[in-house]
């Protein structure tokens, strides 16, 4: 009974934070709501009043007009920014609509600063907490920091589904925020793969390639395509494995030890016999590191 219990509680205090939110939401959004209410009631009267000259009987609709347009570029907007998609037109025409209402309202005051301060009171704060939820919009999804990770397009998902998803768990994994570091990043992985198929096998390598690559492969950091190098390194995973240039050496040896000179496709069919396989744009580079192992051990037979 203890162990369940225990467990219950845990995961209580895991969804805490979720659960604190939802309330929270549920609690400002209705006095959000109505703070806005308030404040279009409290400037109709006004607004109506001034464009009763030019609208007549239809002067109503210009208070109305206004405050539900700024309702609408406002919800659009946090939408928008939710999505990581913001606009700033938005906000700025919403509070530029919000400045003109607060001056019609504050010329109707008549130089009186009591009645100018009671109506610019509540679009400050209707600014004010509209700006609140903006930024806790930015803080919760992570935009503000720069750790938002980037929505891969619907079209490659209908295109690649599988690629697409592995690629999506790459940049959770690794934490790559960019979609273009991802693919960049995902390119460089797709050519360790290559080098490691050409030296062990298309499917040998998941078990006979060094543990080091292998892990290289799982753990990339996210910034490695950024590292910068030097112009004579090695593209990593090229250095052919250490067995493969001893099997290569001890071939060339029997080789010239039988008075024979292989070719490349000699040498690439005996490699294939004791179980190697070689791509033929790298059995030069091969041989070169070959003979310099058989140099090696020359020159310490003469020592000894």
């Amino acid at each position: 009974m203890d162990e369940p219990s225990a467990q219950c509680r845990h995961d209580r205090g895991k969804n805490a934070p979720g659960i604190a939110l939802a309330i929270a939401v549920a609690m400002v959004a209705p006095l959000v709501c109505a703070l806005g209410v308030l404040g279009g009631i409290g400037s109709f009267a006004t607004v109506r009043h001034l464009a009763q000259p030019w609208f007549g009987a239809s002067a109503w609709t210009v208070p109305v007009g206004i405050d539900v347009g700024i309702l609408a570029l406002l919800a659009w907007d946090i939408l928008a920014e939710y999505l990581g998609l913001g606009w700033p037109v938005l906000r700025w025409t919403a509070w530029a609509f919000v400045a003109a209402t607060t001056y019609l309202n504050i010329a109707a005051a008549h130089g009186s600063a009591t009645a100018a301060v009671m109506h610019a009171a509540m679009p400050i704060l209707f600014v004010t907490v509209i700006e609140g939820i903006r930024h806790l919009i930015r803080q919760r999804t992570g935009m503000a920091a720069g750790t938002r990770i980037e929505r891969i397009p619907s079209p490659r998902w209908l295109l690649a589904p599988r690629s697409t998803f592995l690629l999506a768990r790459r940049m959770v994994l690794w934490h790559v925020t960019s979609y273009r570091d991802g693919l960049a990043l995902e390119y460089q992985r797709l050519l360790a793969v290559s080098r490691l198929q050409q030296d062990y096998g298309r499917w040998r390598w998941h078990w006979r390639a060094p543990l080091q690559q292998r892990l290289a492969l799982r753990l990339m950091p996210p910034d490695a395509m950024t590292r910068p190098t030097p112009d004579d390194a090695e593209p990593p995973f090229s250095e052919p494995p250490i067995r493969l240039i001893e099997a290569t050496a001890s071939i060339l040896a029997e080789a010239e030890g039988g008075g024979t000179d292989l070719s490349q496709a000699a040498l690439a069919r005996k490699l294939r016999e004791r179980g190697y396989r070689v791509a033929n744009d790298r059995l030069r580079s091969l041989v070169r590191s070959a003979r310099a192992v058989l140099a090696d051990n020359a020159q310490r037979g003469e020592a000894a």
